[in-house]
């Protein structure tokens, strides 16, 4: 009989949302050190609620999703982190204030992405109830 002893989805699900709003909350101040569209920033909070507010124990394919979510997010963020840590001005308040935030979220998404890949283990290899 399998179990959801390796089930983490709801930890998942309140990175996601931290991570979300995180963004969302920090956009306006650093908007001009972000190089991408404001779209991308949105579409990229969006899916993480959306993809949060699927996380469950049955289907596989959103775990597979959010794995994938949190692996390209910390990549993303730890990547700005080094970038502005290496090329910013850290004189500037508001640059070390981003070098920041970019190096709490990717630490978000590390948390996020060992979660992940433990849930996503733990569907694909059964594992005998030990009653």
């Amino acid at each position: 009989m399998a179990t959801n002893y390796h089930y983490y989805g709801d930890s998942v699900r309140i990175l996601f949302i931290i991570g979300g709003l995180t963004m969302i909350v920090s956009y306006p101040f650093f908007s001009s050190f972000i190089k991408m569209p404001i779209a991308f920033s949105i579409i990229g909070s969006v899916a993480l609620v959306v993809f949060a507010g699927l996380m469950n124990p049955k289907q596989k394919l959103i775990m597979i999703m959010n794995t994938v979510i949190s692996v390209l997010a910390l990549a993303i963020f730890e990547y700005a982190a080094i970038y502005t840590y290496l090329n910013l001005s850290p004189s500037i308040g508001a640059h070390v204030a981003f070098f920041w935030v970019n190096q709490a979220l990717s630490l978000l998404f590390f948390f996020a992405a060992y979660l992940a890949v433990k849930t996503l283990r733990g569907a694909f290899v059964e594992e005998l109830n030990s009653s």
